[in-house]
């Protein structure tokens, strides 16, 4: 009979595990080994953007690397890290804390079932029990903890823990690339639009006396210098990563020129931003004597 309960329980567990670890368990994208104050904690990324520090490093990290049977129980009941599991330390333990204090299951980029806290659960407790040390409320054997908490916390004074994670797992290049991607996508088409006048008469008028230069009667080409002009001071101060990728999709050609204008290929939105900017820079034309002038004030703005 006893053998059966066993083994009922021993299924039960199996069910268990199976449950918590199915297919839409969530995955790293990214991972790494975050260097502070000393100590190694390995840390990852899921596809959902969360930054997880590993349940195992972390605790290692803390001192409290070995969990006694007591303690043992007492995590897997409540899910909070063990150490931060003491009844002196219970009135420090305010909501925001608990609610990031709760286990993470996840699968690693190499699909390793694995266990973590969200990173910001580690800033968090530092200051608990740098508090509660302060406050004299410490055991003797938690004022080690305490003493590493206060080193992380330097660690953690000019650059937050968010940012740690993000350079050591590499993730901050792959944010800044979708980052940008999701930028360009709403500034640039995908197809080209017909060409339409874009740039009044105004404009150039404008240009050509900042510049010194007499505006023509009749229609010929502009200097080859009004180009990069308002490259700088329309497009660049629209977007420089926008300006840029303009610039790969419509490259000089033999003759020097473009194949076609680079408000072609921009959105509704990028259009808007650049019409806008048109009238920023024409009215901050209108308002100069000169170049000179012109450039001062821009540098103001």
């Amino acid at each position: 009979m006893a053998d059966a309960i066993t083994m009922t329980n021993q299924e039960r567990a199996k069910k268990a595990a199976s449950e918590r670890w199915h297919s839409e368990t969530p995955k790293a994208t990214h991972t790494g080994i975050l260097q502070i104050a000393g100590h190694e904690i390995h840390c990852d990324v899921l596809k959902d953007g969360r930054r997880v520090l590993r349940q195992k490093t972390l605790l290692s990290a803390m001192g409290r690397g070995k969990i006694g049977g007591k303690q043992r129980r007492g995590l897997v009941a409540t899910n909070l890290p063990v150490f931060v599991q003491a009844d002196n330390l219970t009135p420090y333990l305010e909501a925001p804390f608990l609610e990031r204090a709760q286990l993470i299951r996840y699968k690693g980029i190499d699909g390793q079932k694995l266990i973590g806290y969200e990173a910001s659960i580690l800033p968090a407790a530092c200051k608990i029990y740098v508090r509660a040390e302060d406050d004299g409320i410490l055991h003797e054997n938690q004022k080690k903890v305490a003493t590493v908490c206060r080193s992380m916390i330097y660690g953690l004074a000019t650059v937050g823990i968010i940012a740690l994670v993000d350079e050591c797992t590499g993730y901050e290049f792959a944010k800044q690339r979708n980052e940008l991607q999701i930028l360009l996508e709403k500034f640039i088409l995908k197809d080209l639009m017909p060409w339409t006048k874009k740039f009044p008469d105004e404009f150039f008028e404008q240009v050509y006396r900042i510049h010194g230069w007499n505006w023509p009667k009749i229609n010929k080409n502009h200097p080859s210098c009004v180009g990069p002009f308002i490259n700088k001071y329309i497009y660049e101060m629209i977007s420089p990563e926008v300006l840029e990728e303009l610039k790969k999709q419509n490259p000089v050609n033999d003759k020097g020129n473009r194949n076609f204008r680079f408000h072609q290929k921009m959105t509704d939105l990028g259009n808007s931003t650049l019409d806008k900017q048109l009238i920023r820079v024409t009215t901050a034309m209108k308002i100069s004597d000169n170049l000179d002038q012109f450039k001062q004030f821009m540098e103001r703005c």
